[in-house]
């Protein structure tokens, strides 16, 4: 095993965020960076590779959709609920946690059973205090839109539509095109959190 992976595999026990908090030095945030290019450089493009890219591709592209729209409906109940003057939220915040696991590949680490080798929070959700125009350019902008960006040496990815939440793997995060590959399970996360603040009056 060489550096990189170990660097790898130490992100995916502590979970990417923790460690980017606590636990990262700028050398090991490089080699992460370095552990990426190196393997895309030796990804082989294969008919099959495509293929496994574009449906992973769809996936992502549907279930981050979907997960939007529940974000959506959990809002519609709080909304509501808001106005009662009793009530006891004064506000809310909406985030999305994606989970990536690949159990098969990593059957070899415990630490990796049952746990993602990589988690990120790429999508972020407009909630309805904003302008209504501006949230539905939001989601279409999320959704609607191609972010296939085509760079020198992976003109074969352009076979098939970027989703938003496929481009941000490839492109801006430590995710190489056969860690995305090698994805077996996806898990979304919608967590909604309910608020209550309390000014207490001054004497």
């Amino acid at each position: 095993m060489n550096k990189y992976d170990k660097v790898f595999l130490k992100q995916a026990r502590f979970g990417y965020s923790k460690f980017l908090t606590h636990y990262h030095r700028k050398s090991q945030e490089e080699d992460l960076r370095d552990r990426k290019h190196t393997l895309n450089k030796e990804f082989v493009f294969s008919e099959e590779n495509i293929k496994r890219l574009s449906h992973i591709n769809k996936l992502l592209s549907d279930k981050s959709k979907a997960a939007y729209d529940m974000a959506e409906k959990l809002e519609s109940y709080i909304l509501p609920a808001m106005k009662d003057p009793d009530t006891f939220i004064s506000d809310y915040e909406v985030e999305f946690e994606v989970c990536f696991f690949a159990e098969k590949k990593y059957s070899h680490i415990p630490d990796l059973q049952g746990n993602p080798f990589f988690e990120c929070r790429p999508i972020w959700f407009y909630k309805a205090d904003r302008n209504e125009a501006e949230c539905k350019e939001h989601k279409d902008w999320l959704f609607n839109t191609d972010h296939t960006e085509v760079f020198q040496g992976r003109q074969q990815l352009s076979s098939f539509k970027h989703s938003y939440l496929f481009h941000d793997l490839i492109d801006h995060t430590i995710l190489s095109y056969q860690d995305i590959a090698d994805i077996e399970d996806i898990w979304i996360e919608v967590v909604l959190t309910v608020q209550n603040f309390q000014e207490i009056p001054q004497r």
